[in-house]
């Protein structure tokens, strides 16, 4: 297996680098088999790192999930008083070291898949606000990811 990892660097949300803790909230990860995982930032204080094909918790004890056996993870407020992420918000997770997924699109929304030079590589639009799939292409670098009018930088190492 290709020692590649993804990192979604969401700057209107303020995620800054390859690691990075989070104001006070949960972290939900939930795997391909169903079965979910959620981290209390309130008390456990964990940091993500993006690791040699794994995300990587460290915080009172250090775990690892292999990017194949998660589906996606998020931020919401749970249990901690923080509201949940609206529903009509863009999210982007990643389905495996190459497919992005965004979800939380309208009905008509376009998507679309840039090098860093501009150069479109895929564009899809979601249809009754269904989950758009797109691949990454295998080099390691920048793209930019457009949602509408919202752009977002992905960074492939």
């Amino acid at each position: 297996m290709r020692n590649r990892s993804l990192c979604l660097l969401l700057g209107a949300m303020g995620f800054l680098g390859t690691a990075y803790a989070v104001d006070p909230a949960l972290v939900t990860i939930e795997f391909k088999d169903s079965t979910k995982k959620t981290f209390s930032l309130l008390t456990e204080s964990p940091v993500f790192q993006y690791r040699n094909d794994s995300i990587v918790v460290t915080g009172a004890a250090s775990t690892s999930y292999p990017f194949e056996e998660v589906r996606k993870y998020y931020f919401d407020g749970g249990s901690s008083g923080i509201q949940p992420v609206a529903s009509n918000e863009v999210r982007v997770s990643y389905i495996d070291n190459r497919n992005v997924l965004v979800e939380g699109l309208t009905a008509g929304s376009q998507v679309g898949l840039f090098s860093i030079l501009g150069q479109k590589l895929e564009q899809k639009t979601s249809s009754a606000g269904d989950p758009v799939q797109l691949v990454l292409p295998d080099a390691k670098g920048v793209y930019v990811l457009r949602v509408n009018e919202q752009t977002i930088k992905l960074i492939k190492e």
